[in-house]
């Protein structure tokens, strides 16, 4: 078979998998969620060690040409997801071409030692060097960045995917989203431990560090704006649903597209340790002028938020909270109420190990659905950030199943 042959006969999967009607009716209850109403929480698993699968047969690639070799393996993925551990995962109806856009560098080098996990996993353990220990440094390297768009390369990846997709699916532009994590970037240029520091020692200069770094964020987005390159139509958002009934799908071809259009997220995980007012001093009072330019918001990641939701409440367009499995859910239930989606993260160490244990899952998903229900709160069961399945992808198939099994005892389908 040629390539060509190869990739029309995956997309053909791809269809019969998207357009079946799960996705739809997938699709829809991400909307609900999101517009806080009572039904099932949806159940997704992402961030998956793929290398630990290379050698299954189902993931074999056999295309020549390394473009087509990356489409195909992305195709591969979509399809062994569906067929082993889809959950509430849905597909959108149209193949999605990502537009060619670049965004140059801030000026700031990055100095560091990594260590690859010996797992199929793309997660790399870093030690960052500072390259910034200082506000004079600082000022003298950072520049604003320039984003770019390549229309003719937009235009290229176009017609090179509407060649294999020619009469399966329709073929339309992807645009980017936002990632607006200021506190999670800053650490790669002053080490995580000088950031924490100077919170305390040099509260002026991590003042500076933030003010400049949301400065940045803001000119990258309106930059984004006005090449109307921004994308109303994700179905996750940093892994969760983002599907919603507030927000317009529109088209790059024919809308202007705004900030006030889409979704933004952000986080500070390496203020997991800090107290709830110094995080507000330093990262959501600067997170609101990001997330005000914006029509919905998400905030969090795998930084403990239980004791923090009321500091959260400053978003006026907040949406979801991510909560980890190291908070205590109890009181970010109690506190999140019906007012926002609970975004829960499971502990992906249940999937790690040679011998599948469901008894610790079902006792982390029911603490979270009483906790969920007894405060009326919207919730989701997001699982990611999974280093290892230790070879075995049935791990995540049998995780799917003990979570819905919990789940069913308390939404019966």
């Amino acid at each position: 078979m040629t390539d060509r042959q190869i990739l029309r006969e995956l997309a053909k999967q791809y269809a019969e998998c998207a357009l079946d009607g799960r996705s739809e009716e997938r699709i829809k209850r991400y909307r609900d969620i999101n517009a806080l109403k009572k039904v099932r929480p949806p159940v997704l698993v992402f961030e998956v060690p793929w290398g630990e699968y290379a050698n299954e047969p189902e993931m074999q690639l056999k295309c020549i040409d390394p473009e087509n070799r990356r489409i195909e393996g992305d195709l591969l993925r979509h399809l062994f997801q569906f067929r082993h551990f889809q959950g509430d995962y849905a597909l959108h109806g149209y193949c999605r071409v990502n537009v060619a856009v670049s965004v140059s560098g801030n000026g700031l080098e990055c100095s560091e030692n990594t260590a690859r996990v010996g797992t199929g996993t793309e997660i790399t353990a870093h030690i960052y060097h500072d390259t910034i220990p200082d506000a004079e440094t600082f000022l003298s390297k950072i520049k604003t960045p320039t984003v770019t768009h390549d229309t003719a390369e937009t235009q290229r990846r176009l017609e090179f995917s509407r060649d294999f997709w020619d009469g399966i699916m329709p073929v339309k532009k992807a645009g980017v989203g936002l990632y607006l994590a200021s506190w999670d970037q800053i650490p790669r240029f002053h080490g995580v431990e000088n950031c924490l520091m100077d919170l305390y020692d040099d509260p002026e200069y991590a003042h500076l560090l933030i003010s400049r770094f949301t400065e940045n964020h803001i000119a990258v987005m309106k930059q984004y704006e006005a090449l109307n390159v921004l994308d109303t139509d994700p179905l996750y958002l940093h892994c969760t649903p983002a599907a919603t009934y507030d927000l317009p799908v529109l088209d790059m071809d024919r809308d202007d597209i705004r900030l006030e259009h889409i979704w933004a997220r952000a986080m500070a995980q390496i203020f997991a340790c800090v107290s709830p007012e110094m995080h507000e001093e330093f990262d959501l009072q600067y997170t609101q002028k990001l997330f005000d330019l914006c029509g919905a918001s998400y905030y969090g990641c795998c930084e403990p938020l239980h004791n923090k939701i009321d500091k959260l409440r400053r978003f006026k367009n907040l949406r979801r909270i991510s909560i980890t499995a190291w908070a205590n859910v109890d009181e970010a239930a109690e506190k999140i109420g019906r007012d926002y989606v609970l975004s829960y993260k499971p502990n992906p160490a249940f999937v790690a190990s040679p011998v599948f244990d469901p008894e610790p899952v079902k006792a982390e998903i029911k603490g979270v659905l009483k906790a969920c229900i007894r405060y009326g709160t919207p919730c989701e069961f997001i699982l990611k950030d999974i280093s290892t399945t230790a070879n075995r992808p049935e791990n995540l198939t049998r995780w799917v199943d003990t979570v819905n099994g919990v789940i069913d005892e308390y939404f019966p389908r």
